[in-house]
């Protein structure tokens, strides 16, 4: 999960496109699950909608550490956060609990609506994750999920709260702050053992937080990456250098080491570039959060009801297109509805001058 987070300038860039292919990762990977194929793996070490999560902290570690650096105020930082993540998860939880549900349950409506699974389920609205409902898709490979996709956002809200204390105690203001704290999470879980097996096993780590820290390390490398200003020509060295430690961790046999090194600098340098065409990719909005969100629900009912009568490729087009429409009215009907109401920085606040130009400091990102 993760979730977009906002534009990362006024300047057009490639992060509406990452942004884009890292939920569709996560889409193509929950179809061959769903319909009981293996997933495609990276490096055996992720799925390919592990993949797709990795990208989305990456970038919004990147993002989101711009956004605090613009405008370092915990209240306003979080009402940002939560406008950006809340709105559109909340109607997603309330259509799936009071009419998807409702439609597609195997026990009498006025049963479903004094289930305990039901009211459960609305502690999603919470950010506490419940996946079951009464409903039931005989035949599919996870026959009671409902939407799996919605755990790691808890994940990444804790990532910004670690961000917003780190920045509030001063923490943010040198990057050796950062680079050495993830350092030593680093060299702990991803060097001396192979994904901290010893390390959560003397804790007794919940695989929850297991994943807690595992992408709380790729937002870091996002935060870091940030502080380095990634771009212009340096941006190739960066991604020459994180190739070639990737390609030494591999040696090491330490493949997840060698995914921290390789995917959070390329899909960085490549979203503050400005490509051609992909930069126009949110030309009609951001749908990468409500792809991310919706396609779970949509592909358990398409491929329940087309699964044995339709080719795979032609219930995955049928998948991709309804969650597309459910991805378009979220983003238009929902969320940025919501992003309009981001309160603004104390320097957006100044009287104007002639020219409209805030009469102190410059426009950056909010």
């Amino acid at each position: 999960m993760h979730t977009p987070a906002a534009a990362s300038s006024s300047q057009p860039n490639n992060f509406d496109f990452v942004r884009l292919v890292a939920a569709l990762c996560v889409v193509v990977s929950h179809q061959f699950a769903l319909t009981g194929r293996p997933e495609p793996t990276v490096l055996n070490v992720h799925s390919l909608g592990g993949l797709g999560v990795l990208i989305f902290f990456s970038v919004s570690g990147y993002l989101v550490a711009q956004s605090w650096n613009a405008d370092p105020h915990v209240p306003r930082f979080a009402a940002r956060r939560l406008l950006r993540i809340w709105p559109g998860l909340a109607v997603l939880v309330l259509l799936t609990a009071f009419v998807w549900g409702p439609s597609l349950t195997f026990i009498p409506l006025k049963e479903y609506f004094r289930h305990v699974w039901v009211r459960d389920y609305l502690n999603n609205l919470r950010f506490v994750m419940r996946d079951i409902l009464p409903v039931r898709f005989d035949g599919n490979a996870l026959p009671f999920a409902v939407n799996g996709p919605l755990w790691t956002i808890p994940l990444e809200l804790k990532c910004y709260v670690m961000l917003a204390v780190l920045g509030a105690a001063g923490l943010l203001r040198s990057k050796w702050w950062m680079i050495a704290l993830t350092a030593v999470l680093l060299v702990r879980y991803a060097v001396v053992e192979p994904r901290g097996d010893l390390l959560i096993h003397n804790l007794a780590w919940t695989l929850e937080q297991r994943y807690l820290l595992e992408f709380g390390l790729f937002f870091a490398a996002g935060v870091i990456l940030q502080s380095l200003r990634v771009g212009g020509r340096w941006s190739m060295v960066l991604v020459g250098g994180g190739w070639a430690l990737g390609a030494a961790a591999l040696l090491m046999q330490r493949p997840l080491l060698a995914l921290w090194f390789m995917i959070p600098v390329t899909v960085i340098a490549f979203g503050v570039a400005s490509t051609p065409f992909v930069r126009r990719t949110g030309r009609f909005g951001d749908f990468s959060y409500g792809l991310y969100i919706y396609t779970f629900p949509v592909q358990q009912t398409l491929i329940w009801l087309y699964g044995k009568q339709l080719p795979w490729g032609a219930v995955f087009a049928l998948v991709l297109a309804t969650a597309l429409v459910c991805a378009a009215a979220s983003w238009h009907l929902v969320e940025s509805r919501a992003l309009k109401l981001k309160p603004k920085r104390a320097k957006d606040k100044q009287p104007r001058g002639r020219d409209g130009v805030p009469a102190v400091g410059a426009k950056a990102l909010s």
